[in-house]
Parts: structure tokens; C-alpha cells; sequence
């Protein structure tokens, strides 16, 4: 399982700053690195948007 930022992305940086695994990268949409993502559900619970969800991947 990985977190998804979906097409709503506004980026803000909520996600980047909140994740404890540095999982969130910046670069024109936000992006999760599924090898770093440990599906905590902390950039889920934090986006002001609503956009991030955890997939199987």
C-alpha cells in the first residue's frame, strides 16, 4: 500500500511537512515515493483538500 496525492493537489506542503518518513516529494504536483511511504495515514488525515488516499499498489 502507498498514499496517492490526487488531481486536487493545491500544494500546500501539509503533507510534505507532516510526513515521518520524508515520503513526500515537491515537484509540480506533490509526489509520495512508494518505497518510502510506511501508510501511516498522517498525509491523509492532514490535507486541507481532501486529495491523498492509501492504495494497494
Amino acid at each position: 500500500m502507498t498514499a496517492v496525492i490526487g488531481a486536487g493537489c493545491r500544494g500546500c506542503g501539509a503533507c510534505l511537512l507532516t510526513c515521518p518518513e520524508h515520503a513526500v516529494r515537491p515537484g509540480g504536483p506533490l509526489l509520495v515515493l512508494a518505497d518510502l511511504c510506511n501508510d501511516c495515514g498522517e498525509c491523509v488525515e492532514i490535507c486541507p483538500a481532501d486529495t491523498i488516499e492509501v492504495i494497494d499498489d
